[in-house]
């Protein structure tokens, strides 16, 4: 049974679905349906995973300070310690 579910997309995302809408002949709400489907049936729809290792990358080139920070202990690490 389908379900309603109410989302707030971002402008991009909803002028992309209603382009593709127009250009297929379809409903918005049928296409953006169509994306979700996609996506959950993909194989990598399940995200991030904690374990998973992503490259740093920082706009301004400074990753070894981003390193850093990124092996700081954070608050919930300390919380955990206590």
């Amino acid at each position: 049974m389908a379900e309603a579910a109410p989302l707030q997309l971002p402008d991009e995302v909803a002028r992309h679905a209603r382009a593709t809408a127009h250009r297929t002949g379809r409903q918005s709400a049928d296409v953006r349906t169509e994306w979700l489907e996609w996506v959950v049936t993909s194989e990598d729809a399940s995200g991030p995973h904690a374990d998973d290792v992503y490259p740093l990358f920082t706009p301004y080139g400074n990753e070894a300070a981003a390193r850093s920070l990124q092996d700081a202990p954070t608050s919930a690490d300390n919380t955990a310690r206590s």
